[in-house]
């Protein structure tokens, strides 16, 4: 069966069987003027999670495990090893980069905006973000579009010349033009049809027409859009992870709708009337029919039967009537004690969790875990899912804005959850600091995990060097004083113990190496 079929078939009927009749695609008559047509409906793709009951909650994990977490900045160079000048240059690039992402959008925060990005792209294999300009033509903010209102264009024949800052052999920066083809992008919203161009594209374009131009006025002048989408080779939209398992989707609601419909329309009373030498009057016939469903629970049956004359019961009104017997043949095991096809969602609910490979304490279902079972599992999704998610976004995102934003040693990276716990980090510490390997500034990153808090570095070079080699260096500059001060005085015995003190300390030291 084909999957445009199927999903079709889920969002077109809701559990109790009333229509939802999706609108004709918008888009239809710019799908012959350069506008790509998606595989399948973005609008029925959208509404698929109202038909499963697992779907959405592995959409969620999605959320906020990939940029639920926030995001932080670090520097690209070492900056505790960078001159008074490098660091002031960083200084600026981190507040510029950090002060982007703050004040990108005033109505909803980076995040939220990241988060419906994820949802669209989950749901329908692409999300877009658009880009606002200021008045200088750079970034300025950010604005979430929905995903199903948008379209892209074909990419165009035109190679358009760019700008590209390198980092040559010699360390030195600088520029090279580079060619790109470029592509545009259609939203219809209502009656209103606004083109963008994409991310990078350094011509204006008329937001009206998607026309390239000069002169064009301010207020008509397009702005950009960041695609981000699953990869498919025979689409260049994307497709969403749980397409291969459409079939799972209708089957698992089809049982959900059986199951539910035996409240209305399954039959409660599980036994076989058989009438003897008679048969039950219309009314009862009725009655039996109607006992079904919610109406007949904790109600009583009353039925009537007539019985058949003797002979034919047509030569006269003297001929007597047999009596009549009802009885009830019990068929308890033919009536529905539970849910049908249990294992069968169960497997489905199986088979789309591992279409995003989660484990099922991802999405509530945590019966079977303990904690070492659940640490196990967060730590290999970590590995295997969340974190490439979050380095493939934060590599786009930096590799589209530091050029533009011209920020050159910062970068920003999505912040990932804290799976080891403060125990584990302690016990795992103490051998090194025991052992004169950690180093004080060491010692503080890990202080600063177990208490939640973010403590400054220390400044000079003993506080990067292990405690033990810096007091063996103040021992030594101790006996070497020591040392000068009875050379000065002349006093031959307080130069011998000086010597002496000096030759064991080094010794002392040597042996601890």
């Amino acid at each position: 069966m084909n999957n445009t079929v199927v999903v079709k078939k889920i969002v077109a009927n809701d559990a109790v069987g009333q229509s939802r009749q999706i609108d004709k695609d918008p888009f239809t008559g710019l799908y012959n003027n350069g506008v790509i047509a998606p595989l399948y409906d973005p609008e029925l793709l959208i509404r698929l999670p109202e038909q499963s009951d697992i779907l959405q909650q592995c959409i969620e994990a999605y959320k906020t495990n990939i940029v639920g977490f926030g995001y932080s900045f670090k520097y690209d160079i070492d900056y505790d090893k960078s001159d008074e000048a490098t660091k002031k240059q960083l200084d600026l690039e981190w507040n510029k980069y950090d002060n982007f992402f703050k004040y990108c959008n005033f109505d909803e925060s980076f995040v939220e905006i990241m988060k419906k990005v994820i949802d669209d792209r989950e749901k329908l294999g692409w999300g877009a973000i658009e880009v606002i300009p200021d008045g200088l033509n750079n970034p300025a903010g950010f604005e979430h579009i929905p995903g199903h209102t948008l379209r892209m264009c074909k990419r165009e024949d035109i190679l358009v010349d760019i700008d590209v800052v390198i980092t040559d052999e010699n360390g030195k920066e600088v520029t090279i033009k580079r060619k790109k083809k470029f592509r545009k992008f259609v939203q219809i919203r209502g009656i209103n049809t606004v083109y963008f161009k994409e991310f990078g594209d350094p011509r204006d374009m008329d937001c009206n027409t998607g026309e390239y131009g000069e002169n064009i006025p301010e207020e008509r002048k397009a702005t950009s859009i960041m695609f981000f989408n699953i990869y498919c080779p025979y689409t260049e939209y994307g497709l969403p992870r749980y397409l291969g398992n459409v079939l799972n989707l209708q089957g698992s609601r089809k049982a959900q709708e059986l199951n539910y419909n035996y409240f209305d329309d399954g039959r409660h009373i599980p036994l076989a009337i058989v009438v003897e030498n008679g048969q039950l009057t219309q009314s009862s016939i009725d009655m039996l029919k109607n006992s079904k469903g919610e109406s007949a629970q904790h109600g009583y049956l009353v039925l009537e039967a007539e019985g058949f004359k003797d002979g034919d019961g047509l030569l006269g009104t003297e001929e007597k009537s047999n009596k009549v017997n009802i009885r009830f043949e019990k068929l308890a095991e033919i009536l529905q004690d539970d849910a049908l096809f249990q294992e069968y969602c169960k497997n489905n609910r199986t088979n789309i969790r591992s279409a995003y490979r989660l484990p099922p304490i991802y999405t509530g279902e945590s019966q079977d875990y303990n904690k070492a079972t659940a640490d196990t599992a967060r730590q290999l999704t970590e590995e295997q899912v969340f974190q490439p998610e979050r380095e493939d976004l934060g590599f786009r995102l930096n590799n589209l804005l530091k050029t533009k934003l011209e920020i050159k040693n910062v970068s920003m990276f999505l912040k990932s959850p804290r799976i080891t716990d403060n125990g584990e980090i302690a016990r795992a510490l103490y051998p090194y600091i025991t052992c004169g390997a950690a180093t004080p500034n060491m010692v503080l990153d890990a202080m600063g995990q177990l208490l939640g808090k973010e403590f400054e570095q220390f400044e000079g070079d003993w506080a990067n060097q292990p405690l033990q080699i810096t007091l063996k260096e103040l021992e030594l500059q101790k006996q070497a004083q020591q040392l000068q001060n009875a050379v000065q005085k002349s006093d031959e015995n307080g130069i011998l113990e000086a010597l002496k003190d000096i030759q064991l300390a080094v010794e002392g030291a040597l042996g601890d190496e």
